[in-house]
């Protein structure tokens, strides 16, 4: 990994990998499972850090961020902080007490689908299915704002018109495929599922028609982050500018310890006008 030579600019959204852990063994996971899991405490002074840096929406990622016990408890606490959040998640488990969280602090939930049970369960590795779905309609029924995303691999790109109509028969309104990446497990699996610019370009076609089809009933999108790089938290703290293969990343800058520098080397003024304006955001945003 390069270390980025250029000052420290953090975007307003950015990915936050609490865990890298995972319930899953999904062939194209961009972030395979490592055993990585900070402390609630650890990932809260994290929160902390960033919101202060001008982050103003943090996406909790993994691994899988479901499996990290503090989940609910970290949503709560950026939104009191004066953030916003995003999930990603496979959807195999959603509990009970973690949907009223979802709901009350407004977090958008982006659950991962790809396609029937035969296929979803062979990419992910794991038989998840109907765990998944089930969730999928929990999360619709309790009125958490969800969308759905799918990744194309070569070979199962009819999995567009089945995905649509899934979205359509549940009440999704929201869904977004994304082209394979050969990243993480991926890299080992790029024979199978890399797909060709020619295969890119016309799925990115038959995309926008589809798109242009179902306009009012569901948002279907092209995500392709092959072409484009993401700001990345680590479990272990490191800031990263994530490529489309490991080759590409590069090092940002890692976030101090909770006893190092960081917010306890704010002056008592910088303190106090952080405490004031985290209260008045999150009075905005209740």
């Amino acid at each position: 990994m390069k270390k980025s030579p250029r000052p420290m600019t953090l975007p307003e959204s950015i990915c936050f990998r609490v865990t890298r852990n995972c319930n899953a063994r999904c062939h194209f996971c961009l972030a395979p499972p490592d055993g990585d899991q900070p402390s609630a405490t650890s990932l809260k002074y994290r929160i902390d850090w960033l919101l202060f840096r001008g982050v103003k929406t943090l996406h909790f990622c993994g691994g899988e961020p479901t499996v990290h016990p503090a989940l609910a408890d970290l949503l709560a606490h950026t939104v009191e902080q004066g953030g916003r959040n995003q999930l990603t998640s496979n959807g195999i488990v959603i509990s009970e007490s973690l949907l009223p969280v979802l709901k009350a602090t407004r977090t958008a939930v982006r659950i991962s689908l790809h396609g029937d049970k035969a296929q979803h369960n062979a990419m992910v590795g794991v038989t998840a299915f109907q765990h998944t779905t089930r969730n999928i309609q929990r999360l619709v029924a309790y009125g958490v704002k969800i969308s759905i995303q799918t990744t194309l691999v070569a070979g199962k790109t009819d999995v567009i018109d089945w995905m649509a109509q899934y979205c359509l028969d549940v009440g999704v309104r929201r869904l977004s495929f994304l082209p394979f990446i050969p990243r993480g497990y991926g890299l080992h699996h790029r024979d199978e599922f890399a797909l060709t610019a020619l295969q890119r370009r016309e799925l990115h076609r038959v995309i926008q028609l589809k798109r242009h089809i179902l306009n009012g009933r569901v948002d279907i999108r092209w995500l392709d982050f092959n072409s484009q790089v993401i700001t990345v938290v680590e479990p272990d703290g490191r800031i990263v500018l994530e490529g489309s293969t490991e080759s590409k990343d590069q090092l940002m800058y890692n976030i101090p310890d909770e006893n190092d520098d960081g917010m306890n080397a704010l002056s008592e003024s910088d303190r106090a006008h952080w405490v004031r304006n985290r209260a008045t955001i999150s009075t905005l945003m209740r």
